[in-house]
C-alpha cells in the first residue's frame, strides 16, 4: 500500500470515501469528450471522456495523472447536444489501469439546464428500455 498526500493506494485504486448510490445513471454509448482542471492547481488538467452521468455526479476516464487524487476538487467542462456545460465537484473514487485512470466525481451542483438534460436522458433511457422489452 502506498500513501500519497494522505491518500492510500493499493493496486492502482484510490480508497473510497463515498460511492455514488442513486436511482438513475445514464451511460453514454460514445463517451463525451471534455476537459478537467484541478481547482487549486490549474496546471493539473487534461482531456477526459465522460462515461456516465447522474444528478449527483459523473464518471470519466483520462490519462493517468498522479497529481489528480482522491478528494481533489475539479472543474469539468464538456459538450452535450451542442451546449457547453461546466460543473465543479470532488473526486470520490478512482482507479488506474495502465496509462488510463477512471474517476468518479460528486458534482456539487449541476447548472439547471444540465439537470433538465439529465432528466431528458433518463426519460430517453426508460423509453428505450420499454421498446426493447416489446421486441
Amino acid at each position: 500500500m502506498i500513501e500519497t498526500a494522505g491518500i492510500f493506494m493499493q493496486r492502482g485504486i484510490f480508497m473510497v470515501e463515498d460511492r455514488r448510490i442513486e436511482p438513475f445513471r445514464y451511460s453514454f454509448d460514445v463517451p463525451l469528450p471534455g476537459f478537467y482542471n484541478k481547482k487549486l492547481n490549474r496546471r493539473v488538467s487534461g482531456p477526459l471522456r465522460i462515461m456516465d452521468i447522474s444528478l449527483n455526479g459523473l464518471r470519466f476516464q483520462c490519462d493517468v495523472n498522479p497529481e489528480l487524487v482522491f478528494r481533489d476538487e475539479v472543474f469539468i467542462s464538456f459538450m452535450l447536444d451542442h451546449v457547453t456545460y461546466t460543473a465543479e465537484g470532488r473526486v470520490i473514487w478512482g482507479s488506474a489501469d495502465g496509462e488510463t485512470m477512471t474517476c468518479g466525481v460528486h458534482v456539487f451542483e449541476f447548472p439547471l439546464s444540465l439537470r433538465e438534460e439529465i432528466y431528458r436522458l433518463k426519460e430517453k433511457a426508460e423509453g428505450d428500455a420499454g421498446l426493447r422489452s416489446l421486441m
